[in-house]
């Protein structure tokens, strides 16, 4: 797929697929805003707190690691989208995990490589973990998921998805039932309030679950949860194909979890608002009509949507090659610029690497074979 049917289409549909379903768009455009959440905790909430900034911005800013939870469930919802029936045969999940394959690494080894120049040093001892995304597979409590770049714990984690999401789309194959999907949404949500997924992260508080349960197992849930909401649009979409949600009511319901994040409200809570505002966020404007929808869907969004991913794993090394240039002319000059010099390098990149060097890995590894 080229950047121009990137642009148009956004990035779920997925080329030589038996069944390709419509883009979308929408959810396209809701990456950048959970990579733009989670850059701003990283670069902003410590800002807001100098400046004295109101304190429900701070709070906001700092509740910013939320992203990583819509990740995960933006991620179940629309593999299960694109995927649900595609996978039909040995051949169809070759191709699928060739595409996963092309999804992560390109951007993710770019990052590797810059964070070598910076530290002046190459990956040694347990660091090796990351080039098979294995950093995450200790408990919550430890450390190691966020040695060399903080952020690629996540992808470690989302690797584990892939590998786990043929085998939980085999249930899902054996029923229509639509009380069977909300079953299982509602478990998979309560168990993420329960635990308080949203929270997790590496370096988290001692308890017995953060010291013996392993981060991909944890945040299973929130991917669970994503792969139920899709089961249960898919279904509305076949039953009713010309259904569509209005983006006033979308809004109404996702400002006043956002006032909820902002408040200061405890852990628990949290979770609970982020389960509630999510999956109705992602499930509405999945088929949105409006200006929201509009807004999202647009090629500006699209653009910052596919470069999202390049924008959450470069923050770090962009962050210290900033400080390098910038922080000798004026205090905090880094820190202003370096938002504007993350997401005009993603783009770049999205449009001029990750996307290329993709279609690159599936042509060359996806290519029929000479007789």
């Amino acid at each position: 797929m080229d950047t121009a049917q990137v642009l148009h289409e956004g990035l779920v549909p997925s080329p030589g697929k038996r069944i390709r379903r419509r883009g979308l768009h929408a959810l396209t455009g809701i990456r950048f805003f959970a990579a733009f959440w989670v850059m701003a905790y990283h670069f902003g909430a410590g800002f807001t707190a100098r400046a004295h900034l109101p304190r429900p911005v701070t709070v906001f800013l700092e509740n910013g690691h939320l992203g990583v939870a819509l990740f995960f469930m933006l991620s179940g919802f629309i593999l299960y989208y694109t995927y649900h029936d595609n996978l039909q045969s040995l051949g169809d999940l070759y191709k699928f995990f060739v595409a996963r394959f092309a999804r992560l690494y390109p951007v993710y080894l770019l990052a590797i490589v810059i964070a070598a120049f910076l530290y002046m040093r190459l990956p040694h001892g347990k660091e090796l973990l990351i080039f098979p995304l294995l950093q995450s597979w200790v408990p919550p409590v430890s450390n190691n998921g966020g040695m060399w770049i903080t952020q690629a714990w996540t992808l470690s984690v989302e690797a584990f998805f892939y590998c786990c999401f043929p085998l939980l789309l085999l249930p899902f194959r054996h029923t229509r039932s639509a009380f069977t999907f909300w079953l299982l949404a509602a478990l998979s949500g309560v168990l993420i309030v329960a635990l308080q997924i949203p929270m997790l992260r590496p370096g988290f508080p001692a308890t017995w679950l953060t010291r013996h349960v392993i981060l991909p197992v944890l945040c299973l849930p929130e991917f669970v949860f994503g792969l139920a909401l899709g089961a249960i649009f898919l279904r509305r979409q076949t039953i009713e194909p010309r259904v569509a949600t209005n983006d006033w009511i979308t809004a109404a319901g996702i400002l006043p979890c956002f006032a909820i994040l902002a408040a200061g409200a405890g852990d628990y809570l949290i979770s609970l608002t982020t389960v509630v505002c999510f999956g109705w966020a992602i499930y509405r404007l999945a088929d949105g009509r409006g200006w929201l929808t509009n807004v999202l869907s647009s090629k500006v969004f699209l653009l910052l949507g596919g470069a999202s991913f390049a924008l959450y794993i470069l923050q770090g090394p962009v962050r210290i090659i900033a400080h390098r240039l910038f922080a000798n002319f004026r205090p905090g000059l880094d820190a202003a610029l370096s938002p504007f010099i993350l997401i005009s390098l993603s783009c770049l990149i999205f449009l001029f690497y990750e996307e290329p060097l993709r279609d690159i890995i599936r042509k060359f590894l996806t290519r029929p074979q000479k007789a």
